[in-house]
């Protein structure tokens, strides 16, 4: 409703303008000066309100197919991250088994090129370890159903590696489910 208003009310004025205009125009070819503009006023007025409207709902449609075309063409963009320089300590849920999560976490770093994974790493246990030039990244993969686990990630920094890891995790969770 907010997104509806501030449309409306930052059109209304300058369609009032334009209608006023062309109701006094039209107006003038039949009526003497005053009449044309008492007339043209209210109708301009009324006929701009009620077109603002139409053209408010027709724009803030096609703003919705918009960002819905683009999150199917550029998934990415649903992803949300909040905003933090500090450490991090996150942990989500994905709808993938304990192995497939742990394999998707392993692909992301070696198709991504984030860093190299320590010694201490174990697919049986669920913790990955992963270490890059700015940091240490820790993750545990840990079942909660047969088919749903909680991703837990812990670094120092929340840094462009941490985001790529989760985005990547999400969209093929994602992938997979429409699969």
């Amino acid at each position: 409703m907010r997104n509806f208003l501030n449309l409306y009310l930052s059109m209304i004025l300058p369609l009032s303008a334009l209608f006023i205009i062309i109701g006094i125009a039209a107006f003038l070819t039949q009526y003497s000066l005053s009449q044309a503009l008492k007339l043209g006023v209210l109708s301009g007025f009324l006929s701009a309100l009620v077109f603002t409207i139409f053209i408010t709902a027709i724009l803030l449609m096609k703003r919705k197919v918009h960002y819905a075309h683009q999150l199917k063409t550029n998934p990415e963009m649903g992803i949300r991250h909040e905003t933090s320089n500090g450490p991090i300590d996150k942990s989500f849920i994905l709808l993938l088994d304990k192995a497939m999560a742990f394999d998707i976490a392993m692909q992301s770093i070696i198709e991504q090129k984030i860093g190299e994974v320590s010694k201490g790493s174990s697919k049986k246990i669920g913790i990955l370890s992963l270490n890059t030039n700015e940091q240490t990244i820790r993750m545990k993969v840990s079942p909660l159903t047969k088919h749903t686990t909680e991703f837990s990630i812990k670094a120092d920094v929340y840094s462009d590696s941490v985001q790529a890891i989760i985005n990547y995790l999400k969209l093929k969770e994602q992938s997979l489910l429409n699969y």
